[in-house]
């Protein structure tokens, strides 16, 4: 799961059918404190919508397994086919918070596209990767595992030199670290509430965005329950953010799903 999942917040869930037993829908991860399975729906792109499935193109269930050092399982299957696309383990108190052991993903064919160990979030052991038609494109060794790290073209020839695996989306110039950008949004999201907002009460409010392979920001969502005004503030902060350096998969631009949290406190006016 290539996004930033934050915090943990406890709230209220609805309820949804899933191979004929319920399970909560979450909005966010953090939605899955004290439950034992959950499910969270995506837009083509994989970014997180607040509902389903009305738009949604895929949809994660999760699992809490508490065996062999892992806390959940989570599988990524396609809405419309029902067919498998992710699969990953997670230590942690909600899914999301630390990935561990084997993680798989498929391309929506069935075919697999990649295979690797996660330990503590980082990759162990080999990392492989296929094309779409099954034929290998990389495989990178990290310790323990030992060897000389290939990747072919989609001809079968050896590269002379292989890309970085994937990289985020990062502002140019230094300090291009996630959390700068998340700090503008929590900074400037109330520079845009209209003159006279009340809010009584302190408010966390979700949101997720898309960085499209040009750097822009795409698809800004609010993801969790806030007033009117305070949605529309948290949007512009996202979408006044500058524009990104891409992320990289193998070597080509990709989409990149970005998740943030602004604290909003209570303001009486």
């Amino acid at each position: 799961m290539r996004n930033w999942l934050l915090s943990i917040l406890l709230a209220g869930v609805s309820t949804v059918a899933h191979a004929q037993t319920p399970v909560p829908t979450v909005r966010v991860v953090d939605e899955m404190l004290g439950q034992r399975a959950g499910v969270r729906y995506y837009d083509q792109y994989w970014a997180p919508l607040p509902t389903g499935p009305g738009g949604a193109h895929c949809y994660d269930r999760f699992v809490r397994v508490d065996s062999a050092g892992l806390n959940w399982q989570a599988r990524r299957y396609v809405l419309s086919t029902g067919r498998l696309i992710l699969e990953q383990y997670f230590t942690g108190l909600v899914p999301g918070m630390e990935l561990e052991g084997p993680s798989r993903e498929w391309y929506e064919t069935g075919q697999l596209r990649e295979e690797l160990t996660y330990h503590k979030s980082q990759v162990v052991g080999v990392l492989q990767t296929y094309y779409p038609d099954g034929k290998p494109r990389r495989t990178e060794f990290s310790p323990p595992a030992k060897g000389t790290t290939v990747c072919l073209d989609s001809a079968g020839h050896p590269l002379p030199k292989c890309p970085p695996y994937h990289t985020f989306a990062q502002l140019s110039g230094k300090n291009t670290y996630s959390g700068k950008f998340l700090k503008s949004v929590q900074q400037q999201f109330a520079g845009y509430l209209p003159a006279g907002y009340s809010q009584p009460a302190g408010l966390l409010v979700y949101y997720a965005f898309r960085i499209d392979p040009t750097g822009t920001v795409q698809d800004a969502r609010i993801l969790t329950d806030a007033p009117a005004d305070l949605q529309a503030a948290v949007l512009q902060a996202v979408r006044k953010l500058p524009k990104f350096v891409p992320a990289m998969l193998e070597g080509s631009l990709t989409n990149d799903v970005v998740e943030g949290m602004v604290e909003a406190k209570a303001v009486r006016r």
